[in-house]
């Protein structure tokens, strides 16, 4: 199935819309044959980013969006900026699987990257309530405890601003109930992720870039020796892009667009949000009171932060035989898990959206090689807010020559790398969700 029919530019239900500082530019759909230095496929935090920094270099960049910027992941995600990696990935276990120059560099671009991004927000005055006000990852098991304390001791050894935290302690932090130990990154930060899309669309017109929506790319293709051909449908005909270099940039959305076995690299999962309505100062005293941001190792959710207005947000995969319904308990149940304070609020949800997230089997991200000119940078596995945009700045800047590809710190693979049985994994865990939720009572996670 193409992701088309995932894309809707009505961003029904989607919380961000309501807050968003940064108003949204209708833009228009590419009406002439054109050519480039670089086309970037897709308008989230990799393909803007990317695109922001080839141009700020001297490059002619044209980014094509098939929707509108934002539709997809990265304007529908929480707005975590976690400097960490996905669940209990150590960093040392980065550093196994990348080697230790790479992995090392990887490891000091997560964890500075919530640095980089708030210096980008302040340099283009992207207004998307940015703030830096720490994330915590708690254990809610004996087990969770052993998992997290290693991921701290390790990010301790490599010289993160990180803190252990005792159960007291976390209570303190969060007033959360139930965790029996955390670790803490002063520089995790919250943030609005559609308003950062739309920031750094703006920042990226300003520096030279021409963003064109509804524009959807068919066809990507590079004969030996020329450039790239990049064909693009849309509702008033077929265009055609010629480009030096192509980067691919649309993450759980992607499709083969001629390039065989691209959207068998990663494994799409689709995920829920929903928000309560604002909370009031009186509930906000005894909930995040440091306006920080928490997530545990639940395998059917266990998070928390607010936006600007004071709306709270649930999250979970989503079970597509359950429906909605099912999700907004789900999130209403382990709320009130979280918070025993809230008990007595019904916790009506004013918003709910689903999008879709991109899985690789290491929980990271990789680039391939698709030809010689052609990149698809995929599979930033729940970790994209902070990561897709600082690996999209360096993707810049290696398209403007000024850096090498091998100083991008990800795993570098010609071709595709399937995963096998991706479509049948996929499937799985569009159901996979109840059986998360029975783990994790158990404490199995």
């Amino acid at each position: 199935m193409s992701s088309q029919s995932w894309i809707d530019t009505s961003m029904k239900g989607v919380a961000w819309t309501r807050s968003s500082r940064e108003k949204r530019i209708s833009r228009a759909s590419l009406s002439s044959d054109a050519d480039a230095d670089l086309v970037v496929v897709g308008g989230g935090f990799l393909g803007l980013t990317a695109a922001l920094s080839a141009a700020s270099n001297g490059l002619s960049v044209i980014l094509v969006e098939s929707g509108i910027v934002g539709v997809g992941a990265s304007g529908r995600n929480g707005g975590f900026v976690v400097p960490h990696f996905p669940g209990a990935v150590r960093p040392q276990t980065v550093e196994q699987k990348l080697g230790a120059k790479k992995g090392q560099a990887l490891n000091g671009l997560v964890a500075e990257g919530p640095n980089h991004i708030a210096a980008m927000n302040q340099r283009y005055g992207i207004q998307s309530d940015y703030e830096q006000n720490g994330w915590l990852q708690p254990a809610h098991s004996e087990l969770s405890l052993t998992k997290v304390r290693a991921v701290y001791e390790d990010w301790k050894a490599f010289g993160a601003r990180v803190d252990w935290l005792d159960a007291g302690q976390v209570k303190d932090e969060l007033g959360a109930a139930g965790y029996i130990g955390a670790w803490k990154n002063a520089d995790g930060a919250i943030v609005n992720p559609l308003a950062q899309c739309l920031g750094l669309a703006r920042a990226a017109e300003a520096e030279g870039a021409l963003i064109y929506e509804n524009t959807r790319v068919e066809n990507i293709h590079q004969a030996d020796g020329q450039k790239a051909q990049v064909t693009c449908k849309t509702a008033s005909g077929t265009r055609r892009i010629t480009a030096k270099q192509v980067l691919v940039a649309t993450n759980a959305y992607t499709d083969p667009l001629g390039l065989p076995g691209q959207n068998k690299s990663i494994m799409s999962v689709r995920l829920f949000h929903c928000a309560t309505a604002p909370m009031s100062r009186e509930e906000r005293k005894t909930i995040l009171p440091n306006n920080n941001c928490f997530t545990d190792l639940r395998r059917s959710g266990g998070f928390g932060r607010f936006d600007a207005e004071g709306r709270f947000f649930g999250a979970g995969a989503v079970s597509v035989a359950l429906g909605q319904q099912h999700g907004e308990r789900h999130a209403r149940k382990r709320m009130k898990t979280l918070f025993p304070q809230l008990r007595n609020n019904p916790l009506k949800w004013e918003d709910y959206w689903e999008g879709y997230c991109a899985l690789t089997n290491d929980s990271l991200p990789l680039i391939m090689q698709m030809r010689p000119n052609v990149f698809s940078v995929i599979g930033f596995s729940t970790r994209g807010v902070n990561l897709a945009q600082n690996i999209g700045l360096l993707m810049g800047e290696f398209f403007a020559e000024k850096r090498q590809l091998s100083d991008v710190p990800l795993e570098l693979v010609a071709g595709p790398k399937p995963i096998f049985m991706s479509g049948f994994k996929t499937a799985v865990g569009r159901q996979i969700f109840p059986l998360y939720q029975l783990k994790d009572r158990l404490k199995l996670t």
